[in-house]
């Protein structure tokens, strides 16, 4: 099966970067506007069907909110825990995020703070992030741990 083919099959497991990267390629392709996407794999690498943006995110990952389940939290600290439980309620193993804004493939400081702040929010609440992009005018790059930590 080639790369190309594999973007497309949905069912196809993605067991390496190479194959996860042209994933996220083929199904979001170029930036429009500023917004993260999650996509999730289940514990055989296999993506489940669901896309999801999430658009409104704060600059700043730090911004403090009150939620009557668990207090005092941080944005990104509440996105990890719906995150962790999403997952668990629909036997998810994985996330993948992408941060999606106009521009090129440099990694400014709000991505960079929002990739270590959600990647530590989700190590505390039990998700696996498996890999983070950015997702640009001209394409998509990875959001390599050196990149935000």
């Amino acid at each position: 099966m080639t790369k190309k083919s594999v973007a497309a099959d949905r069912e196809a497991p993605l067991t390496d970067d190479t194959l996860l990267t042209a994933r996220v390629e083929h199904l979001l392709g170029r930036a429009n506007t500023r917004q993260l996407w999650m996509l999730f794999l289940d514990e055989n690498d296999v993506q489940a069907p669901e896309l999801m943006p999430i658009d409104g995110l704060p600059s700043d990952p730090s911004v403090m909110s009150h939620v009557a389940d668990l207090g005092l939290v941080t944005c990104a600290e509440l996105l990890a825990t719906r995150i962790s439980a999403l997952m668990s309620r629909h036997g998810l193993t994985q996330v993948v995020f992408a941060w999606e804004r106009r521009g090129g493939p440099f990694v400014e400081d709000e991505e960079r703070v929002w990739a270590r702040e959600l990647a530590c929010a989700c190590a505390q609440a039990g998700a696996r992030v498996r890999a983070q992009f950015l997702l640009h005018t001209r394409g998509v790059r990875v959001l390599a741990p050196d990149d935000y930590l």
